[in-house]
């Protein structure tokens, strides 16, 4: 009978934008078995910042070195229940999914929310999809990974994005929900 090798623990790394912070330990046999796995991290952890509690971001294992196993972003989402707070009775609910290209070459699913009254007409939601679209391609393109999830975070895109859609038709949230890496 072969004998088991012993398991050692790893330590997992967020990536340098998020200062390396340890966001989680996994356990292998072989250091190499960990790449590729995903961990999930709460934006509380990587940014000591409360107002944030609604994200949740995931990294993917791209090397390991020693007992420490470093990773790369792979997405965010708004958890299910802040979304749920938003979308009450007498709103429409307004989500725009597209596939668009960062400036260093990494391709994102953007998923975004935009919550109006019920009323709205079909002139004015196509003005506010194709605005919100057109907001979105342009931040996305005009910026790397590490400068978005930044931007998210100080909710750069979120703040000029509701102001210059207001103009347009009183919405009542404008989010980006949820992102993924494309592989």
């Amino acid at each position: 009978m072969a004998i088991k090798k012993a398991k050692d623990w790893l330590i997992v790394l967020a990536p340098k934008y998020f200062g390396e912070k340890d966001i989680g330990k996994s356990l292998a046999a072989e250091p190499e078995s960990v790449i590729g796995r995903r961990f999930a991290a709460n934006a509380i952890e990587l940014t000591n910042d409360f107002n944030k509690y609604y994200l949740k971001f995931f990294f993917r294992v791209v090397k390991v070195e020693g007992k420490k196993a470093h990773t790369e972003f792979d997405g965010f989402e708004c958890t299910r229940d802040y979304i749920s707070r938003m979308v009450l009775y007498h709103v429409r609910r307004i989500d725009i999914i597209k596939d668009l290209l960062t400036k260093d070459g990494i391709k994102l699913r953007v998923k975004t929310l935009i919550i109006t009254p019920k009323g709205i007409g079909k002139k004015s939601l196509k003005d506010l999809k194709e605005a919100a679209t057109e907001k979105i391609v342009d931040f996305v393109k005009s910026n790397t990974v590490e400068d978005l999830i930044k931007k998210i975070l100080t909710d750069e895109l979120k703040n000029k994005s509701f102001q210059d859609l207001r103009k347009i038709y009183p919405i009542r949230y404008f989010e980006i929900r949820k992102v993924e890496v494309l592989r």
